[in-house]
């Protein structure tokens, strides 16, 4: 069977031979250490809500950001992150031997060096923080260590899809081609920040890559001007509604996505035969769905730890302390309700959540043969994305923003009224209003990700009011999120007081186990 040219290429890269292991000793990590840094790594991450697949790229920062505070320019950095990252079973072993460290070790070097010149000596450029360096150098020694091309392909894959279909009137094809990257990887990649930093990096200024250090005190420049230029486009107000018409695209793309991860070098075998390629969506839908199921419980589960830690923060910091020194009466009532009804409301809203059923299976196979036999159809179709401003309806646009902050007002009053009947003082009616509004707001984001592979998105006659009426809510749990994302005092506390001396004993033990081992070994 013959394909389109894009969907040809596809399927070639996923053809392509995967290179032979390298020779050399392996690195081995002591079970029981491993299994202390697993259950740290567990408890770490849920203090911080972040998208399983960015987990890893996240670790890596954090653990180059504590080396490099602790050893400086140490040309042990490499073998230290490589360790912890092997203790955590970030990795396996067999992704790493002596020569990849060396050429971790470079890319380490490289950044060292750009701290050196840009940000040492109080040094401290505004519009290119330090995290923005730790975050690309993170994303670099990720993809040395597990190659990302098959998922860069499927990326590309689904940009082809839809550039044809996006347009900007007043601005160069670049523009459009930048902008439209930026929503693939937002929408189809899910990738954060850092991570299309440096994908558009890898575009924009490749050479970056492969500079030696001699060579960094002339690139440096440059490179900073090009961090500048994509954080720019980051926040280009196109963005927003750019990603959500790709979003709308991706349900099909991301089962296609499956199927060739799954398949790997047998996809054309699978793709020549509609019957099987049928038979391989539907089951592998059915399968995400199920997923989907476990996906709803693990995030109520992270959500709930996240709620309980930060609770207690508030409790020891705030609420007690309020109670007994400022009120001197100590109402349990409020404190009860307090902490047991935010981690009932998520279970609660996480019951409501569903996953596709029959009809979205359907479409989705149907839509995917479409895709996968008739591309250039595809590229055609008529529902695309045009650039244009807003058209500004003053008379409108008012009413509706004073019905809004009505409704906001009214909101929380009504929360206030209840509360203040329930003898909660101003502190605890505080804290309830906050973590209702993290809930909602977690609820949602638990809710959209059930969305990733439904083609078919069923709306109940009252979900729109029940949406308008939880809109405050959500809002506010939105902007709660982002300032809680800034300064986590969790994240704090185990990145900066808990996670060094942590590690430390662990190296020890490492060390004494091994030493333990070789001493063992002489007597046989």
């Amino acid at each position: 069977m013959e394909f389109s040219p894009t969907v040809e290429a596809l399927v070639e890269e996923f053809e392509i031979p995967k290179p032979l292991p390298r020779d050399g000793a392996q690195l081995s990590v002591s079970r029981t250490v491993s299994l202390l840094a697993v259950l740290y790594e567990k408890a770490r991450n849920a203090v911080e809500l972040r998208a399983e697949h960015l987990i890893r790229r996240a670790a890596i920062e954090r653990i180059l950001k504590r080396r490099i505070i602790i050893n400086g320019g140490s040309n042990t950095i490499a073998e230290n992150l490589v360790l912890e990252l092997l203790w955590a079973r970030y990795i396996d072993s067999s992704l790493i031997d002596q020569r990849k460290i060396e050429d971790i070790q470079k890319i380490v070097d490289r950044y060292l060096e750009v701290k050196y010149i840009k940000y040492d000596a109080g040094k401290n450029p505004k519009l290119v923080p330090w995290d923005t360096i730790l975050g690309l150098s993170a994303s670099e020694i990720e993809e040395i260590i597990v190659s990302s091309k098959k998922r860069d392909a499927l990326a590309n894959f689904f940009y082809q899809a839809i550039r044809t279909k996006v347009t900007f009137p007043n601005q160069d094809e670049a523009y459009g081609n930048i902008q439209t990257f930026i929503a693939v990887q937002r929408a189809f990649a899910q990738a954060d920040e850092p991570l299309i930093v440096y994908q558009l990096l890898k575009l924009i200024q490749p050479t970056w890559f492969n500079v030696t250090r001699e060579d960094i005190g002339a690139e440096v420049d440059s490179l900073m001007t090009a961090i500048e230029q994509i954080k720019g486009h980051l926040k280009d107000s196109m963005g927003e509604p750019l990603f959500r018409f790709a979003r709308k695209q991706t349900p099909a793309f991301f089962l296609i996505r499956d199927l060739f991860l799954t398949s790997d070098d047998k996809v054309r075998t699978v793709l020549t035969d509609p019957t099987v390629l049928e038979q391989n969506l539907a089951q592998m839908a059915h399968k995400h769905y199920t997923e989907t199921r476990a996906r709803i419980g693990r995030g109520v589960i992270r959500s709930f730890i996240y709620i309980l830690l930060t609770k207690m923060i508030f409790a020891f910091a705030l609420e007690a302390p309020y109670d007994v020194y400022v009120v001197k009466n100590v109402r349990y009532l409020p404190i009860g309700i307090n902490l047991l009804f935010p981690p009932i409301l998520m279970v609660i809203v996480a019951g409501f959540i569903s996953v596709p059923g029959e009809e979205n299976t359907r479409k989705l196979v149907e839509r995917i043969k479409k895709i996968i036999y008739h591309f250039d159809e595809v590229k055609a179709e008529t529902d695309i994305f045009v650039a244009k401003e807003r058209v500004r309806r003053p008379i409108l646009t008012a009413i509706f923003s004073l019905v809004y902050m009505v409704m906001f007002g009214v909101t929380f009053f009504v929360i206030h009224l209840i509360l203040s009947a329930l003898q909660f003082n101003l502190v605890s009616q505080t804290v309830f209003i906050f973590f209702v509004a993290l809930v909602v707001f977690f609820a949602y984001r638990i809710r959209q990700s059930t969305k990733d592979y439904a083609i078919v998105d069923k709306q109940g006659v009252l979900e729109p009011v029940v949406d308008f009426l939880f809109l405050p809510i959500l809002k506010a749990g939105r902007w709660l999120s982002n300032e809680i994302a800034k300064l986590n005092l969790l994240t704090f506390f185990f990145d900066f007081i808990l996670e060094a001396p942590l590690k430390v004993i662990f190296e020890v033990v490492e060390e004494w186990i091994r030493f333990v081992r070789i001493k063992r070994e002489e007597l046989v």
